[in-house]
């Protein structure tokens, strides 16, 4: 979600310039800006697929429960951050699925902490 996310943030980065700064006020910086920032979804998001598909077991279920919280923290942050800079931050609508999906990745995690020691027992029994 965050690769594609970063990708379109890219793609519009002038349209989310001007939605958060007005129309006539997105200055260069401001378009460079989201640029960073698209990119900076993209490196969330691909490492977020590589480690969901080279990493397994306990080691797997730490990353998700530590990359859902590393990233629920950057966006309250940002949605904290921005606004005393000017940046105007789209509605609530907008603010939801990136909480929900780093909540179900993070209950994922949490459940599937103990899947290595669940799977030796069973083995063993």
């Amino acid at each position: 979600m965050a690769l594609i996310g970063g990708i379109e943030n890219n793609i519009n980065a002038e349209t989310w310039a001007e939605s958060a700064w007005g129309e006539g006020n997105a200055t260069e910086q401001a378009l460079a800006m989201e640029a960073l920032f698209g990119l900076f979804m993209c490196g969330f998001g691909a490492m977020g697929l590589t480690c969901a598909f080279v990493l397994e077991g306990k080691a797997q279920a730490k990353f998700a429960l530590a990359n859902g919280a590393v990233i629920s923290a950057f966006f309250i942050a940002m949605f904290v951050v921005l606004p005393t800079t000017g940046y105007e931050i789209p509605g609530i609508a907008w603010l939801v699925p990136p909480f929900l999906f780093m909540g179900g990745l993070m209950a994922s995690g949490y459940l599937h902490m103990n899947d290595d020691e669940a799977a030796q027992e069973s083995t063993e029994a």
